[in-house]
């Protein structure tokens, strides 16, 4: 009967940090070093065979858990584009009122929660997960603020709750809209911190 060859060990040199974290893992799930090592190493070689990149995959993973965890859920954008349509076409007033609630809830949730830099934050997440939008972009200069957003996929009536959804969000950091326009596909935001305002006039 002809004997299993058994595979062959190879050293080789790691952080010390790193190693003691996998082996505090190998540890809470019940496996030795060496089998959570070699699993890892099995998962790279498999990943780089599909051509997948590891730090994309994570990073790609790590981004729908963000956005689960704060609140945005993923759906058919075509769905999505059509129940707004029917929103706004059947109540407009309604629809734009709450579209900019959701910006003011969304945004409290950054002012309210553990983060130290709660508009940065918001800046980061809305990149990040506003896929239909190719062009968009969200600056801070001093006491003012602006949005450009540009994209030829949003039909006019998600356009506009689009920007209200905004504005809430912008009034709830602090922001007082000074100018906007809105049209399809394209929306200019450009405001001032309220306080600021108060004091220029007042002088």
């Amino acid at each position: 009967m002809e004997k299993k060859r058994k595979s062959r060990r190879k050293s080789f040199a790691a952080r010390e940090d790193l190693l003691d974290r996998m082996n505090n893992i190998a540890k809470d799930n019940d496996i030795s070093l060496y089998s959570f090592v070699n699993e890892v190493f099995e998962l790279t070689l498999r990943a780089n065979e599909l051509g997948v990149n590891t730090h994309v995959l994570l990073d790609s993973r790590e981004l729908l858990k963000d956005a689960k965890e704060k609140g945005y859920t993923l759906g058919l954008e075509s769905l999505w584009y059509e129940m707004t349509e029917i929103a706004y076409d059947k109540s407009k007033k309604r629809s734009l009122q709450t579209w900019f609630d959701a910006g003011v809830w969304l945004a409290k949730r950054y002012v309210t929660g553990t983060t130290n830099s709660p508009f940065e934050e918001f800046q980061k997440d809305l990149r990040d997960f506003t896929w239909n939008v190719p062009e968009l972009e969200l600056k801070t200069e001093a006491n003012n603020v602006s949005v450009r957003i540009v994209s030829p996929r949003l039909p006019e009536s998600y356009t506009y709750l689009f920007s209200s959804f905004l504005e809430g969000a912008l009034e709830t950091f602090g922001y007082q809209i000074d100018k906007k326009e809105v049209a399809r596909g394209i929306i200019c935001l450009q405001g001032v911190k309220k306080n600021t305002r108060t004091a220029c006039t007042n002088k």
